[in-house]
């Protein structure tokens, strides 16, 4: 395909659109899809300031770093985020990795061969060595406030209190990923047949695979009687909606949530922090690797020795065992 047509932000648009059919063609995750568009949306906001200067095939290592800095005064801006830092390595990496694949696929598909991996080669993000440090998750006090404001707020009797307790537990005690606590209905969730205390949550992970995630039963069993027994919601029906019978985005879900935090006692955001809190639970209680690996499901043990980095306070805790 014709690289330039000699407009930039159109070229931008087109290539954004090829590719996102390229990839949903190749069955990514629908989260994965919104992530790589959301980060090349950005991206074409950023390059308008340059529209009347290059085209295409004129985009260089300065842009992409300049980028990140755009990306930063962004999330300065953006009320929603109090305290107004600059992104996260992490969340810096992410969308690079967007913008990077999306560049590899204009570099693999244009007729002209103009390629742009030489700008990725050595365009990192500074990494901390400390695991700790990339960890965000809530300490031991914090998440007995948050269970504790929790019983108070199921005392309020609405439905957005019982759902939005059932949807923070999700995320805490079974380790879901937001998305996929907000595809869970009623015949999601069944009973483990070995363990009648255990309840079974069939969800759709990652790359679109069927999963099965674990809960104690007693920690959600009051948001379920009343779901199921107290409204008497279809099984296959939506839990996870707003007043006007829409379906819960994240992005509704990360302001609710970030909110309960606050009026739990203590200031923190994000989602993805609780799914991070029960794996350091676990991992502060000396479970096995294995067992945490199964719980958080994933895939390889890369993904799970993050978090079994030996903290302080479990080197001492070895220490006095020994005594």
């Amino acid at each position: 395909m014709q690289l330039s047509s000699g407009d930039l932000l159109k070229d931008l648009q087109k290539w954004q659109k090829m590719y996102i059919l390229s990839i949903n063609a190749l069955s990514y995750s629908q989260n994965t899809i919104e992530l790589y568009n959301r980060t090349i949306n950005f991206f074409i906001e950023y390059m308008r300031e340059f529209q009347e200067e290059i085209l295409i095939n004129n985009i260089e290592h300065m842009h992409f770093i300049n980028f990140l800095s755009f990306l930063d005064k962004k999330a300065k801006l953006d009320k929603t985020i109090k305290n107004k830092l600059n992104l996260s390595k992490s969340t810096k990496q992410t969308y690079l990795k967007g913008i990077r694949n999306f560049f590899i696929y204009i570099s693999d598909n244009n007729d002209e061969g103009h390629t742009y991996e030489r700008f990725f080669r050595k365009l990192k993000i500074a990494d901390s060595s400390r695991a700790e440090e990339k960890i965000r998750y809530l300490s031991e006090d914090k998440v007995q406030k948050l269970l504790i404001y929790l019983e108070r707020l199921l005392k309020k009797k609405t439905y957005n209190s019982y759902r939005d307790s059932l949807l923070i537990k999700l995320l805490l005690h079974s380790a879901l990923r937001i998305s996929e606590a907000l595809n869970v209905t009623l015949a999601d969730i069944t009973s483990d047949q070995d363990d009648n205390e255990i309840l079974v949550i069939k969800v759709l992970g990652k790359g679109g695979k069927i999963q099965f995630a674990r809960i104690v039963k007693t920690h959600i069993q009051a948001e379920l009687d009343y779901f199921s027994n107290t409204l008497g919601i279809d099984l296959d029906e939506n839990i996870f909606v707003t007043k006007s019978g829409k379906k819960l985005l994240r992005e509704n879900a990360y302001v609710i949530v970030s909110n309960h935090y606050k009026r739990a006692g203590f200031f923190q955001t994000g989602l993805h922090i609780l799914r991070h809190t029960l794996a350091m639970r676990l991992t502060e209680n000396d479970t096995d690797i294995l067992v945490i690996k199964e719980t958080l499901r994933h895939s390889s043990y890369n993904s799970t020795t993050v978090y079994a980095k030996a903290s302080s306070k479990r080197v001492s805790g070895g220490l006095k065992s020994l005594l």
